[in-house]
């Protein structure tokens, strides 16, 4: 079996992985991916020709696997940060989401061109817009509409590469989340500013926020303030969660109720915090890793193209057979990202930014201070 060396961002001190985290990343990718074959594409503006009833809405909810993600990314971006410079920091990000977001977003612009019927549909400039990642920026829509969610990705991204130029990060990591916590509920129970929204990812920010603070109790302890920032960060993504219910109700006319929203909500946190408290406990093997690793390309590649794919084969197979199809080749594509394309991909970003890093100013003195 190909061995994969494991990823810095989520290896601790000791070189163990948590491979927990690797399985709860899988398994949010996943409920995304089927939340979408089997719910939203066939009430969203009618992406899929097919619906599959009352089993697409027994995961009406599988949109939260997207705050997971955001959970897991707030633990493992902190941890990831705490031992690295901000160009160190900047260009493993790079390294990590580019390859696969270049080829997952040409292919499925492919397929667009090629089999595409309304409402989907592409264009070069679409493409080329697409390339910077920040496509609506060029007034553009996203060549898939999972996309959005990388944005949210690259600006907490931002916001710490700027901590750590600053010396902010590590050194002061619990206040730095505590003003953001602040601006969290400043914004969304008083204020309501979609620009202040935007800018301080005051709508998503209590799952990175809380998903910060475990991995700082997991590895420097507990404290007052910490658990305080917690349940307030939890606090927030109980309100969060009503917010998506409402928003959900406006987009598709229909919704959980707000206990099953809430109780779903609790309930991926739940799971969250015993992978990020018992993954340390177990050796990480070969498959949890690949599974890991397959789930960000899995997330990019799976929606339009997988939409089409269900529409072309289901007049001839069926809509479960085009359903399993287009999940079996989400699933291969992905594993084919990951294994084939994103490790020379990985190689020719370092490669080319790498030697930049003498020309810069670089804050190396928080890497010999232990954070507090």
């Amino acid at each position: 079996m190909r061995k994969f060396p494991p990823s810095v961002d989520q290896t601790n001190a000791q070189g163990r992985r948590n491979g927990l985290l690797d399985l709860l990343r899988f398994a949010a990718a996943f409920m995304v991916v089927i939340y979408h074959f089997l719910y939203r594409g066939a009430i969203d503006g009618g992406y899929l020709d097919q619906s599959y009833g009352v089993t697409g809405e027994a995961i009406s909810l599988g949109y939260l696997g997207v705050n997971m993600f955001f959970m897991i990314s707030g633990y493992v971006i902190i941890w990831s940060a705490s031992n690295r410079d901000w160009y160190g920091f900047s260009l493993s990000r790079l390294a990590r989401l580019y390859p696969a977001h270049l080829v997952a977003m040409t292919i499925t612009a492919i397929m667009m061109a090629l089999w595409a019927t309304p409402p989907l549909s592409t264009s070069f400039a679409q493409w080329l817009a697409n390339l910077t990642m920040l496509a609506p920026l060029f007034g553009q829509n996203f060549m898939d509409g999972a996309y959005w969610s990388i944005v949210i990705e690259l600006l907490f991204y931002a916001w710490v590469m700027i901590g750590l130029f600053s010396g902010v990060l590590p050194r002061h990591t619990d206040l730095a989340l505590a003003v953001w916590l602040s601006l969290v509920v400043a914004n969304n129970l008083f204020i309501g500013s979609r620009p202040f929204e935007l800018m301080f990812l005051t709508e998503y920010g209590a799952y990175f926020a809380f998903g910060a603070l475990v991995w700082r109790m997991t590895s420097h302890g507990p404290s007052t303030f910490r658990l305080f920032l917690a349940g307030l960060a939890l606090v927030m993504t109980l309100h969060t969660a009503e917010v998506q219910r409402y928003d959900v109700i406006l987009r598709l006319g229909e919704a959980s109720s707000a206990t099953a929203t809430a109780s779903a909500n609790l309930g991926i946190i739940v799971l969250f915090l015993l992978a990020a408290i018992l993954g340390g406990r177990f050796k990480a093997g070969p498959w949890m890793l690949a599974l890991g690793g397959i789930s960000y390309p899995l997330y990019l590649i799976h929606q339009n193209a997988g939409y089409i794919l269900i529409n072309l084969t289901a007049p001839g197979l069926g809509k479960w057979a085009a359903l399993t199809l287009a999940t079996g080749l989400s699933l291969a594509v992905s594993w084919w990202i990951y294994a084939c394309i994103e490790p020379g991909g990985r190689s020719i970003i370092r490669a080319l930014f790498t030697p930049a890093a003498r020309y810069l100013p670089r804050t190396t003195a928080h890497l010999a201070v232990p954070a507090e």
